[in-house]
Formats: C-alpha cells, structure tokens, sequence
C-alpha cells in the first residue's frame, strides 16, 4: 500500500507523493503512517522544522515499535542536518569583514506569562536545557548575555529573533566613541540650552545645543559605598564595605552630535548657573541639593515631555556585573569621589551606550 508513496518521495516526484498520501487518507485516515510518510515528504523537500514538528507530534500517539524507530530515525536526521546547516551558515558569516570585532548580545524583558514557551525555543538555539534557559531570560529589563566577536553574536541575534526573542547586538567600538559632557552645572536655558561641562579636570568648556535636538534620556542611580566596621563572628571586629547611598544619574542623548549630555546630583553646581525653582532663587541657590537636583529633574522632564525614557539600569547592572573583563575595557566617564574604582560606573555608561546605540544606530 504504500510502496508507490516510498517510490514517489524517493525518486523526488512531490506531487505524486502528496497525491497518493490524498488518495491513501480517504480510505485509512486513521493510519498513523500516514502522517508518518507526510513528515518523510516534508523532509525529503528541505522543511526540517515542519517534518520535525510533525514527528513530535506524531510519536506520543505510536505504539507500533516499526513506526516508533522510524519517526526516532527522523528525528535523529534532522537534528544532525541542522546542526550541520547551523556549523556552515556560522563559519560563513565569521569569513565576512569585521566579524571578529568585540561585540555584545543583549537580551531584552520577556513578559513572565510568555517564559515558558519561549524557553523552549531559547534553548533551543543556545544550546542549553529549557529550565536554565528560562532562568536567564529576562522580565523587568535587559539582560548583559554574552560577550564576544560580532559575526557570531549577530548570527544568534538573527536565530534568536527569527523565534520572536527580542534582542539585540552592538559593537563595543561604536559605545566607545560616543563623546560624552560630564555637566558642572546648567548656564542658560533661552532661546537653547547652553552647558558648562569638564573636557578634563581642572578645565571647563561650554556646549549649546536646543532641546529637540534630544531624542531619548536616561535615568539611573549607581551606589556610593562606605567602610565600616562590624561585630563578626566570636565578637571579632570586621572592617566591610556596604552601601551609603545612591549618585542619580540622567543622561541626554543628542544622536546628532553622537554625544551624551551627563547630570549626576553629586557633580551637579547647584551654587553656579540657572536656578530652577523659587526656593533656590530666594536663598541664593543654597535650598538643599537633593530638592535642586529634583527641580533640575522635573524641568529637563517639561521640556523633552515625548521622548523615550530608559530608567532599568539596576537590573541590567547586575547581570552586566559578571562581564568584569568587558567592564574594564570601558572608559566610564563618570567622575565621582570613590576611594577606589567600582564596576558599576562603567555598567551605567554601558546601559546608556547600549540604549544610544540601539535606538540611533542600528538599522
């Protein structure tokens, strides 16, 4: 009975073979090597995920220990086909210029209600099993994943979207060369926006630039540790670092000028400069700074009212935390009072790098 289907399939006569599966479904259409022989067919013209979706669905339904092999078979075939296929696209794509260039991966927030499926086809490409896979896609903002040359993260970018798992790549060279103004304090805000900024210590320079020239911000806050000492075990006393407070951070990204205009509350001069609020006027900028800062806020706030504002840094930081190397190589042009170096300043530059570049560059 299904010889001629075999011959068909064998000798590439498609049509044929999907005539007689027809012609073989009016009368058995309960045969399950029926759907067997359609997964064959699908196989046999190149559509290995439709053949694979076809013996997965077909084998829990099998008891006959014949037909059970042979769907195992062909599922063995096309795991081996797309590995292969998978090997040559990736070693084709490293042969093209500028894919050993430093790059990085980053996977975007995943609603918690869409996980578990999208696990699956996340392991899927990352090689790994379902369970870890779902722990490591994010749900509140992006997640640092990997590191490494660009052809190779740009070719997990493409598998990965291609199974609706946002993400995105960028080159570490363009996040370096955004330019950056580390602001001392606002100079004037009519008719433009007019900035003195700190090009090096000890020096001072102006920027003028009007405000709808600003296409997105970005809001963090990165921690201000301390030394203390603390009572340990047995009564011992312990010297430890823990966290004091937090500098708040908002940068203004000009993609004209490829710059970021940076704020931070503990660099800010609120003495020097426009005042933004009554309070400040009436005591001669001396209202508290946590007050000034908030003013300064709420004003940038009333004049970019519809531009796309990023504020998740705390959670990207910590998983950017673990790429120590990647972080040294980042020059984190923040220039806060720190007893020593920390790797969330260069984190927070990473976070507004990575968003730049994603909104203003990639195509």
């Amino acid at each position: 009975m299904f010889e001629p289907i075999i011959e068909a399939i064998n000798s590439q006569d498609y049509p044929k073979a999907y005539q007689l599966l027809a012609q073989c479904k009016q009368q058995e259409p309960d045969n399950l090597w029926l759907p067997f022989y359609e997964a064959s067919l699908e196989e046999a013209q190149g559509n290995l995920s439709t053949a694979n979706e076809h013996y997965r669905q077909l084998l829990p339904q099998v008891v006959n220990a014949k037909l059970m092999a042979q769907i195992r078979q062909g599922i063995q075939r096309i795991a081996k086909l797309e590995e292969t296929q998978r090997k040559n696209t990736l070693a084709q794509v490293m042969e093209e210029a500028g894919s050993l260039e430093m790059g990085i991966l980053v996977l975007e927030a995943i609603p918690n209600e869409l996980k578990q499926t999208v696990a699956q086809k996340f392991g899927k490409i990352m090689e790994i099993d379902p369970y870890t896979a779902r722990l490591q896609l994010p749900s509140r903002s992006w997640r640092l994943y990997r590191t490494g040359a660009i052809g190779k993260l740009r070719f997990y970018e493409e598998q990965l979207k291609q199974g609706e798992i946002p993400c995105f790549t960028a080159l570490t060279r363009d996040i370096s060369a955004l330019k950056v103004h580390q602001v001392l304090y606002i100079e004037s805000v009519e008719p433009k926006i007019t900035v003195v900024y700190q090009p090096k210590k000890g020096q001072r320079d102006i920027f003028t630039f009007d405000w709808s020239e600003v296409g997105q911000r970005v809001e963090g806050l990165l921690p201000l540790f301390e030394e203390c000492v603390d009572v340990g075990l047995r009564g011992k006393l312990e010297r430890k670092t823990k966290t004091s407070d937090y500098a708040k951070f908002c940068d203004l990204h000009l993609p004209q000028h490829k710059m970021i205009i940076r704020l931070c509350d503990q660099t800010y001069r609120f003495l020097e400069g426009v005042a933004f609020s009554e309070v400040q006027k009436a005591t001669d900028g001396r209202a508290t700074a946590r007050d000034s800062w908030h003013h300064i806020l709420q004003f940038v706030k009333e004049k970019t009212p519809n531009i796309p504002v990023l504020s998740e840094f705390t959670p990207f930081g910590e998983s950017a935390i673990d790429f120590q190397e990647l972080l040294k190589s980042i020059d984190p042009r923040i220039d806060l009072l720190r007893r020593e170096d920390t790797p969330w300043d260069a984190a927070f530059h990473l976070y507004s790098g990575l968003a730049f570049v994603k909104t203003f560059s990639n195509p």
